[in-house]
């Protein structure tokens, strides 16, 4: 029965770590014109160090960086008290066959976006234990609002009491979870306190709360599934990135659809035969050694001894074996006589003996892809980062899925935030299984193996919707790329969110088939579209202004006069109203837009009616409109 030690943490994140739209060929600075990269410092909650790291696209509140919500999984505890619990992270990729996704661990991103993924078998009970380790500050350096930091988790999919349900402020006291010496800091809960039984549904910061879902053994509960902060302020942290995904799998009733990653032996832990190197932090593309056999020596000059590093401190694999029929990519080679050392130059490596002459060269290589592959992909918003798949925007971070012509692949695709999106792959398609039968005791009881939708290549979902179908690469599959042969599937194809607006702006990735072992050199990069081909005056500009968060984002729009400002809604009751009264949207939700054109320069204030007031005071920003 699965049991998760999971954590939330604040730190900042990165929505671009590549730097790069694929789709357009741009940097993001000049992606988005604006702002520069940033040097942010990433704190370790677990006694490191910490350290500082360029961001190239943190999460910010208007022009302020902010941190991310990171739901973190740990090693469950060995000592007998659990007093060593959430001390050892157990840090995962969501997707290790995806060639974007950076390092997880402590010395990478510590945690990802979608958080842990809870995987688990139809009839098994999942026990997860929570500890809040939320210490967000204000700018002023002091600690947020407890409304704020107060935090639960909220599954769907599975079955629970009420008291598990995390969902505020109707989960009832767990008498079976006294405050004991958590007391001091279930006292401090907005509204009142709690005072003798822990409620999940407002985990105060550095308290715990054990949740328990059931499946019942019923097969409808199989699927993928979301599982989300749902406490006082949901929104506002959920759009921090909150969120994580839940797998359950009915491998025995489904092996045509199913892919269970997980070891058979240990169900805690991902079966290393599905994993690139073995590890589930491992990267689908790995360095591979060539002699150089050049005819004669190559020396390094002195300066470049300064960029010499240890050959175990990068991965890396042997060609010999594939010329004599090995598979595809090589085995690792054995350790050399004498200490090797490794020289690196963007993606190419140098090895080299006692003496700094060059004896092999090294290149990127991809691994060979699993028999079978599970894709789990969020699509959802984040603060500043509205079009994100798995926390990343644009084509060259979200997740490019490496998988191969046989491979057995099964997408579990869920939505999150305030839009509606439709997912797609270019040159598959796929149903969608559902169960069988017409009574509700024959369909609780019936594997979902039955095919319930026409064929699909597009389909539309919204938040908290998530669907999973599974398509068999093997040859001769009527659903797979390319046509029935296997080698018609090979490349790259796009995989992304359809509206049009979400796709260009960020929420687009790929699915890369290939056989293994082939050169892993740079892939497609775009040019962005011009404006506008036809010589002439410039034509009059629309600059759109966000309302979430309590905020107008961004504060101060800067226009010419003639140029209009669009503002949409991302959240409920708000208003754009004028100072001086000469415009005023009135009050809208969610969804809603309100366009004014300007016609004459000057600087025109405005604020919202429900949570500002005129001459900047609470919700309010500013046009400036020059000549």
């Amino acid at each position: 029965m699965p049991k998760l030690w999971i954590q939330i943490e604040n730190r900042p994140w990165d929505a671009c770590p590549h730097n790069i739209d694929r789709m357009t060929g741009q940097d993001i600075m000049t992606r988005e014109s604006g702002p520069a990269p940033a040097v942010v410092f990433l704190p370790s909650v677990n006694g490191g160090p910490g350290r500082n790291v360029t961001m190239f696209k943190p999460l910010r509140s208007g022009s302020r960086i902010i941190d991310a919500l990171i739901l973190r999984r740990y090693k469950p505890p060995t000592k007998p008290d659990g007093s060593d619990a959430w001390t050892v992270p157990d840090d995962r990729k969501v997707n290790p066959w995806d060639l974007n996704e950076p390092n997880p661990t402590e010395n990478g991103t510590m945690g990802t976006i979608p958080g842990p993924t809870i995987e688990a078998s139809v009839g098994d009970t999942i026990t997860i234990y929570f500890r809040n380790k939320d210490h967000r500050l204000t700018s002023d350096g002091k600690p947020m609002s407890l409304e704020h930091r107060c935090h639960s988790l909220h599954p769907h999919g599975v079955v629970f009491e009420p008291t598990s349900d995390g969902a505020y402020p109707l989960s009832p006291p767990d008498p079976s979870q006294a405050v004991g010496t958590e007391a001091s800091l279930w006292a401090t809960v907005p509204g009142g306190g709690v005072t003798k039984f822990k409620k999940g549904d407002r985990v105060p910061p550095d308290a715990t709360f054990t949740y328990t879902w059931q499946t019942f053994g019923w097969p409808t509960t199989a699927g993928v599934w979301l599982y989300h902060d749902h406490s006082i302020c949901d929104d506002d942290n959920i759009s921090l990135g909150a969120i994580g995904i839940i797998a359950i799998h009915n491998d025995r009733a489904d092996p045509e659809q199913e892919v269970d990653p997980r070891n058979p032996a240990d169900p805690s832990q991902l079966d290393p035969a599905f994993l690139p190197g073995g590890s589930p932090t491992g990267s689908p593309v790995v360095f591979t050694f060539f002699p150089a056999a050049l005819g004669q020596a190559i020396q390094l000059l002195p300066h470049q001894l300064e960029d010499l590093v240890d050959h175990t401190s990068v991965s890396h694999e042997h060609a010999a074996a594939a010329a004599t029929g090995a598979p595809a990519g090589g085995t690792k080679h054995a350790e050399p006589a004498q200490p090797a050392l490794i020289f690196r130059q963007d993606d190419i490596l140098l090895q080299v003996d006692e003496k700094f002459g060059i004896s092999h060269f090294g290149f990127l290589r991809y691994r060979t892809p699993p028999k079978k592959l599970l894709t789990l992909q969020l699509f959802h918003a984040l603060s500043g980062a509205p079009t994100c798949i798995n926390g990343r925007q644009y084509l060259g971070n979200t997740p490019t899925i490496v998988s191969g012509p046989s491979t057995l692949m099964r997408f579990g695709v869920v939505g999150m935030g305030s839009d509606f999106h439709t997912f797609h792959i270019h040159g598959h398609r796929w149903t969608i299984p559902g169960p069988d039968g017409t009574t509700p005791a024959a369909i609780q009881s019936s594997a979902q193996v039955r095919a319930v939708s026409q064929f699909e290549d597009t389909r539309t979902f919204g938040p908290a919707n998530s669907f999973v179908f599974t398509i068999n690469g093997a040859s001769g599959s009527f659903m797979r790329a390319g046509g029935p042969g296997s080698p018609q599937a090979l490349g790259e194809w796009h995989m992304h969110c359809h509206v049009l607006m979400h796709m260009m702006t960020g929420m687009m990735g790929s699915l890369l088939i290939i056989n293994g072992g082939e050169f892993a050199t740079k892939l497609p990069h775009g040019v962005p579209c011009p404006s506008s081909d036809t010589p002439g005056p410039a034509l009059p500009n629309t600059f759109q202004v966000t309302l979430q968060n309590f905020a107008f984002n961004p504060t101060v729009a800067n226009i010419k006069v003639g140029d209009t400002v669009h503002w949409v809604w991302k959240e409920d009751n708000h208003s754009v109203t004028a100072d001086d009264n000469s415009f005023d949207s009135g009050v809208q939700n969610n969804g809603a837009t309100f366009d004014q054109m300007f016609m004459t320069a000057g600087t025109f204030k405005y604020y919202c009616k429900i949570h500002g007031g005129p001459n900047g005071a609470g919700m309010s920003g500013q046009v400036v409109v020059v000549p």
